[in-house]
């Protein structure tokens, strides 16, 4: 009776730790613009590349609830976002005025409904321009 117990209790206690971790969804994306088109900024979350994101382009991910720093090459103060679970977050990269020289892009935390309505006719990122990285815990 015991070993049915202690094996009931090892089951239940695996099924909890096989549960996924609540996750938001998190849209990096550019909007399509003249400035800094051949740059393809690189964006870190927790300091993990992410992606080098392209002109015209959205890349969507899953992320860890919690707090995390969106940071670029150029910007690494970047923005923290707090994330609860389910909800969706917009990130868009957003160019300096000299950024046809450089390609200085900086994090921007846009609303859900304005970064819907911008994120609508852009494509998914090319796969090549994605790293292998995280954000949060996996």
């Amino acid at each position: 009776m015991k070993r049915a117990h202690a094996l009931a209790f090892w089951m239940a206690l695996s099924m909890l730790h096989a549960q996924p971790r609540p996750q938001a969804t998190v849209h990096i994306y550019r909007p399509k613009l003249s400035v800094g088109t051949a740059a393809h900024p690189t964006v870190s979350c927790d300091m993990f590349e992410i992606a080098r994101i392209q002109n015209g382009r959205v890349y969507t991910m899953k992320a860890s609830a919690g707090r995390h720093s969106f940071t670029t090459t150029h910007d690494q103060t970047g923005i923290l976002v707090d994330m609860e679970p389910g909800k969706e977050y917009f990130v868009r990269l957003d160019f300096t005025p000299n950024a046809k020289l450089h390609g200085d892009a900086s994090p921007v935390l846009v609303p859900p409904e304005q970064g819907r309505m911008e994120t609508l006719k852009l494509r998914p990122l090319d796969g090549q321009y994605i790293e292998a990285a995280t954000c949060g815990r996996p």
